[in-house]
């Protein structure tokens, strides 16, 4: 990266990921002039949309101050990269994106997922500062660099979704701060990378399966091949408990505000997925399935996948060509057009 070009990277753990792993990837960026901030989504904040939402808006306030402070100093804004990590990586950023966009109500199509679950609505605007600090291939590109339908839910029965954006767009006291805030934030962001990670289709019995396996190895903190082999009636009891997790209406609403931030909210700049066919978590067909869907909507994708790498390993058992692959992605999102102002 050149001495003009020094990014901020926002960098997405995956599940229950500790310290000592992640850094590695810091690392990684810092060495490319970058600077990283970093969370790790815990359990509770992945699995219960309102700590999720409680605590990724102190983490969008952080990062907005700091941001803030950067684009101060420096008399410029600094552009932004993302890197989120596996399932829990992707859902921590969906729902940042969702969050922001309840601050503009207008970029809401009719009938678009549009608030957090009622109950949360005074926890939203009143308790968020209390939550715990938050610890090859290319797609239809034009040029650049090469590595190796919307989906809209009905609003519940009974919920005026429109008064709460509202109060949102109104900006009202530190709450729409922080969302204006984070909103400069992801204007500058100029690309996204993504590791072992998406969303699965619509809740069910593949995301049950993802799901409960992700958290039993995360809680265990054993790879996924092993959590099957020696803990077969645990994994079987946490994935029916799954089944019903993912029927809960706040849950199943999380997911699609996810789903359509990701398709309608994410900024338009280039995304790499970094993925391998030996997964045992997140099969690469659910990821080649999803980056055809963003292409359709217009994104620009870049891929990499590998043969023989577990998940979220990749880095790990390549570590030469992931960085690579890191720098010559960041290089390329760099030095192309930003995106558009209006965009959000």
């Amino acid at each position: 990266m050149g001495r003009e070009a020094r990014p901020v990277v926002l960098l997405l753990g995956w599940l229950g990921s500790k310290e000592q792993y992640v850094k590695k990837y810091r690392a990684l960026w810092e060495g490319l002039g970058a600077q990283v901030f970093q969370h790790q989504p815990s359990i509770l904040q992945t699995a219960l949309p309102g700590v999720a939402d409680r605590a990724l808006l102190r983490l969008m306030s952080d990062i907005s101050s700091r941001y803030s402070t950067l684009r101060a100093t420096s008399g410029e804004a600094p552009p932004v990269l993302v890197h989120a990590m596996s399932n829990a990586g992707f859902v921590a950023f969906g729902t940042m994106l969702h969050l922001t966009s309840l601050a503009n109500p207008a970029a809401l199509p009719p009938g678009a997922p549009g608030s957090p679950a009622a109950s949360l609505k005074p926890q939203l605007q009143t308790d968020w500062k209390s939550a715990p600090a938050a610890g090859g291939g290319a797609g239809p590109c034009q040029g650049g660099w090469q590595a190796g339908s919307p989906e809209q839910a009905a609003p519940r029965s009974g919920e005026d979704g429109g008064s709460l954006r509202g109060s949102f767009a109104a900006g009202s006291g530190s709450q729409g701060d922080v969302l204006s805030g984070f909103k400069q934030v992801l204007r500058h962001t100029q690309g996204i990378v993504l590791d072992s990670g998406k969303q699965s289709a619509p809740p069910s019995q593949a995301t049950a399966h993802i799901w409960s396996r992700g958290v039993l190895a995360a809680v265990l903190a054993q790879p996924v091949q092993e959590v099957e082999e020696s803990h077969p009636m645990l994994l079987r009891n946490l994935h029916s408990l799954a089944q019903r997790y993912f029927m809960l209406p706040q849950v199943a609403r999380r997911m699609r505000e996810v789903r359509h931030a990701w398709q309608h909210h994410v900024p338009p700049c280039p995304q790499l997925y970094l993925y391998s066919k030996s997964d045992a978590l997140i099969p690469y067909q659910h990821i080649e399935l999803f980056m055809e869907q963003q292409e359709a909507h217009g994104v620009c994708v870049h891929h990499h996948r590998w043969d023989d790498t577990a998940h979220c390993e990749h880095m790990r058992k390549h570590p030469e060509q992931y960085r690579s692959l890191i720098r010559s992605f960041s290089e390329h999102c760099l030095h192309s057009q930003g995106p558009p102002k209006n965009w959000i």
